[in-house]
């Protein structure tokens, strides 16, 4: 017998393969991206040879620093553009025009002269700009598309999914750039991720569907399945003073400078230390991120995820208090990670996998990886949800871009002064890691003040929800 209550109805369409079937470009950017995202840090030694032929690592800290730090701050300000066009246009075009010129960025990349010094690192220079600017536009889109296409209790399932494949791909892709860099097949890896991404943003124009504004607000989801009722409701003054200029949303912002550094600080450091310092090669860095990481960051991300939702259900607060934990965690893990005894090695024994795992104390460096990940993607589960609860429906794109100027201010300046920091303390990781990471903390423990506002923030926006409601459906009857 065919069960017809609405509730059960909506029950039976929330879940893992409806959300990849509703949500698929989002999926397609962020994959994108995060293959890509890792091939600069996970080769710092062999990028060095590429533009400095037989040049140290050292000398060299603060220029790759610099190109990593100034995509994040090409990604920052592009992402305020995106961010107001979202609110406004359609997000499948954007998602689209953003794709296209990220992957054309990357094929470009794959015709750089090798062994230029300044001119081979200012092409990279330029062509990670680009990329910058392109990817800058993901996250707001992908949160504004998002907000229109999932339900409330669904939100931090999708992010976590979202995350999940984030750090598949991130450490996939790092995998196989070690691999080819590694055997200075750069340029094939450029022109292959380079020719996927823009296959996908043709794919996206051509199949992806605009979902309606304000359709999965639980105050307006009734009135807007009438096809000739729209929400057409423009962010103003008014309710920029009403609703963003409030207490949760002015702290998220403030938090994302140091957090972003959190978290940005880990991969830059983490890497240079195993190579660098320690003289593990590429090709076992990234068997060590596959082997801990992948694992770690996969389970974190679905497993916290569904927990994620479960308890922000009940009260929006546990969602801060989550990301205070893992913050928390986050520090402890990675901090740890830098004081622990790893041997030396010459490039000899540093390209041997068999002599490399045969350390006890690398094994201890893997868990101290694999619970790291774990909870790294809690931050991004648990934020995206806070936001999209205490803001408007045409105002998801530009305070999600808002935020993000400001965590890529962050995650950019925290690489930038990690590369300056190794240099003026002499390639001290120690010493550089504790700053750095110092900083970060501040972030986490801001969300507690949050706490105080949060809820109260919320049932605003849930008032005037429920107020356009009653004006749409009385705007229909005239």
């Amino acid at each position: 017998m065919k069960n017809n209550h609405p509730a059960i109805q909506e029950k039976t369409k929330v879940g893992f393969f409806r959300i990849i079937k509703d949500l698929w470009p989002n999926f397609m950017l962020y994959i994108s991206y995060a293959f890509t995202i890792s091939a600069l840090f996970i080769n710092l030694v062999i990028l060095v040879n590429i533009m400095w032929p037989g040049e140290a690592l050292e000398l060299h800290a603060s220029e790759l620093g610099l190109l990593g730090g100034s995509a994040s701050y090409a990604m920052a300000f592009s992402g305020i553009l995106f961010g107001i066009l979202a609110d406004k246009f359609s997000r499948v075009k954007l998602m689209a025009i953003s794709e296209l010129i990220f992957g054309m960025g990357l094929l470009i990349n794959g015709f750089v002269p090798q062994g230029q010094g300044l001119l081979t690192f200012g092409l990279f220079f330029v062509l990670n700009l680009i990329r910058g600017f392109s990817a800058g536009g993901f996250t707001p889109l992908i949160n504004s598309y998002s907000y229109d296409s999932t339900e409330e209790q669904e939100r931090s399932q999708f992010f976590g999914i979202l995350q999940a494949l984030f750090q598949l791909f991130q450490i996939v892709g790092m995998f196989l750039s070690a691999i080819l860099f590694q055997n200075y097949l750069w340029r094939q890896f450029y022109w292959g991720t380079g020719a996927a991404t823009i296959l996908f943003g043709i794919i996206i124009i051509i199949r992806a569907n605009e979902p309606k504004r304000g359709s999965k607000s639980k105050e307006l989801k009734a009135i807007l399945t009438d096809e000739n009722i729209k929400y057409e409701y423009k962010l103003n003054w008014s309710t920029i003073k009403a609703t963003i200029l409030k207490p949760t949303n002015i702290i998220a912002l403030l938090e994302g400078i140091f957090t972003s550094i959190l978290i940005a600080v880990p991969d830059f450091l983490l890497i240079a230390y195993l190579q660098s310092d320690h003289g593990i090669s590429a090709l076992a860095t990234s068997i060590i991120m596959i082997g801990f990481g992948l694992p770690g960051g996969v389970l974190g991300s679905l497993v916290f995820a569904k927990l994620s939702d479960k308890l922000g259900t009940r009260n929006l607060r546990n969602r801060l208090y989550i990301i205070v934990g893992s913050a928390v965690f986050i520090y402890l893990m990675f901090l740890t990670y830098f004081f622990i005894p790893l041997p030396y090695l010459s490039v000899t024994e540093g390209l041997n996998i068999g002599i490399v795992f045969s350390f006890p104390i690398v094994w201890l460096a893997g868990i101290l990886i694999f619970f790291g990940r774990g909870v790294l993607g809690l931050w991004n589960i648990n934020q995206p949800p806070i936001l999209q609860a205490i803001n408007l429906p045409e105002a998801q794109g530009t305070i999600t871009s808002t935020n993000q100027f400001l965590e890529t201010i962050g995650h950019g300046s925290g690489t930038i002064l990690a590369g300056a920091l190794l240099v003026v303390f002499g390639g001290n990781y120690q010493i550089t890691a504790s700053i750095t990471m110092g900083l970060g903390i501040i972030g986490g423990l801001m969300w507690l003040l949050a706490a105080i506002w949060v809820q109260k923030d919320a049932n605003r926006i849930s008032e005037i929800l429920k107020q356009r409601g009653m004006e749409l459906n009385q705007n229909n009857k005239k």
